[in-house]
Formats: structure tokens, sequence, C-alpha cells
């Protein structure tokens, strides 16, 4: 017996059975997953926007679940300066985000307002608007007919959409705190004309801090954490430690709560860092997949120093 379906129908149920199939990784992962965000704080928070000396450019590439088809792949190249005598800063970032057959490629612009505080600390306020193009690619859908119209007709589908991101970073040269949130806005995804809601994007918070001690014959330590997440998922903690030779070689151990662990070596020979960190499961998809791998480049443009004003203390 032949039972026919609308491609208009069908193509709503294709889209959803997809997204049912990744939710429980979507909703922990709208948003890129970072293991070196300590050496690029703007990627999830706009207030660390001008906070950094010169002009740093940094490209971000992460490889994940190495050994799995259409695993998360993520490029981000950014950047961000100082303005105004060092009060105000100004950034941007290019990226492309990919996880299975949902793709985003994006531009977002930053802005942020240091205020100097007590012993050389400064609060900053940022704002991101970003503009990105979601695209889902029925190409990489597997059909239980190869021939049915509904999804043979079709090669991608996009949507473009806007965003925002809020921040609060409290830092000096030995601490920093940030909060922010993330996709404030929570549009739902239209494909095909219609709301998937089952798409809609959720705000993401993200809280971290660190401290660096200085210890003798030129070694540093620097503990931090992460906690990210949202109120619709479970959230997540990145417990992480690096130590530091001569502020231009340092080891890095991380532990994720999802079970990863995480090793992180990089290096600094001015006007270039770079980082390389390799992630290792531990739960179940440790026997389906090679690793993680993630990558920066950072070039800073040295620029005539900019007083971000005086503390009160």
């Amino acid at each position: 017996m032949n039972i026919y379906i609308s491609n208009q129908i069908m193509k709503k149920l294709s889209l959803i059975l997809l997204i049912a199939m990744i939710s429980g990784a979507a909703l922990a992962q709208q948003l890129p997953l970072y293991s070196q965000y300590m050496y690029n704080r703007m990627l999830i928070n706009p207030a660390v926007t001008g906070s950094e000396n010169g002009i740093p450019i940094t490209l971000t590439a992460r490889q994940q679940w190495v050994g799995i088809d259409n695993a998360p792949s993520t490029q981000v190249l950014s950047a961000h300066t100082r303005l105004n005598n060092g009060t105000m800063g100004v950034g941007g970032m290019l990226y492309s985000d990919k996880f299975g057959s949902e793709n985003r490629i994006g531009i977002q612009a930053n802005y942020s307002y240091m205020l100097p505080l007590f012993y050389d600390s400064h609060l900053s306020f940022g704002l991101s608007f970003q503009v990105f193009q979601y695209q889902l690619d029925y190409r990489d859908m597997v059909a239980v007919d190869a021939n049915d119209p509904a999804i043979s007709n079709y090669t991608t589908e996009s949507s473009w959409l806007p965003e925002t991101d809020f921040g609060l970073y409290l830092f000096n040269d030995y601490y920093f705190v940030g909060l922010s949130a993330n996709q404030m806005i929570e549009l739902p995804v239209k494909i095909g004309g219609q709301e998937v809601d089952l798409n809609r994007l959720a705000r993401h918070y993200h809280l971290m801090g660190g401290y660096k001690f200085d210890l003798k014959n030129d070694f540093e330590i620097e503990p931090s954490a992460l906690i990210k997440g949202t109120f619709k998922s479970p959230f997540q903690l990145d417990i992480n430690v690096k130590g530091i030779y001569q502020e231009n070689y340092w080891l890095g151990l991380s532990y994720r709560t999802d079970g990863n662990i995480i090793t992180i070596l990089g290096l600094h020979y001015d006007p270039i860092d770079f980082g390389l960190a390799i992630d290792f499961a531990t739960s179940k998809i440790s026997s389906v997949q090679h690793g993680s791998f993630e990558i920066f480049v950072k070039y800073t443009i040295n620029t005539k120093p900019k007083s971000m004003g005086k503390s009160k203390l």
C-alpha cells in the first residue's frame, strides 16, 4: 500500500527528525565550544573587547570528535583594540560553525566601555551585535527513500538572523572575572517560510574567572574556571590550571564536567602567540572518536599605549 505525504509535510517531518536526533548535543552546543577560551576571552564575552594591549588579531580553528562524520567544526577570525584614551574598545569577528547538517556563517561587531576602579582594576561593559546565515544542508540527510522528491528536490535552505550579546568584565594584570549573556534575542529559525520552534535559539550564560600567581624562578601559575549553559539544559563546568615559564611558554590541563580532559600547550614569540589543545573524552563517545583538536594563532600589532584611566586607589 502506498501512502502519499505532501512535499511540504514530509520536508517539515524530516527537519524535525533531524533536530530530534541531535537535540541532546545541540541544546548544549548551539554556541561553539572552546578549550582555549582563556587566551581569547572575547569569543564568549564582548566586554573583553579592548582590554588587551595593542591590536590582537586571532585565528581560532577547532575540529571536534575526529572520526565522526559531520562533527562540530569551528573557525573564527577576531580582532579588537582600545579607543578614546583607553576608555572604550571596539572589535569584531568573522566566524563559521558547522554541526551535522547545520551551518552558521556570520559577522559580529563589539563595543565596550571601561571604568577605572581600585588597585589598577577596571570594569568593562560590553555589547555585541551579529548577523549570521543559518543554513540547513539536505545533502547530509539520510532519507528512507533516496528518490523521495521531498528530499531530493532540495539541496540547501538558509535563513538570516540577528543576535546580540551582553557582558561584564572585571580585570587587572593578575585576575579576571566575567559574566555574559549570549543569544539574548532568542529568535526561532525559519526554514521554508516556517518557524521551527524546536530549533529556537536559546540564551546562554557564561561565568568565568581566574587569578595569576607569581612564583619563583620566572614561573607563574594561573587557575581558572568557566561555568556555561542555559536554563533549558544542564550547566557545564570547566576547571583549568596552566603553568607559565618566562611569560613565553605554557602548559595547561583542564577538566570539563562532560567527561573531557584537555591538555594545552603554547608559546609566545613576540609578536605571535600559538596554542594547541587536545580534548580526550572519557565518556561513552570515546570509543567512536579520536579526540578534539583546537589551535589558535594570535598576532599582536604593537601600538602606542593608551592609558585606561587611573584607579581610585
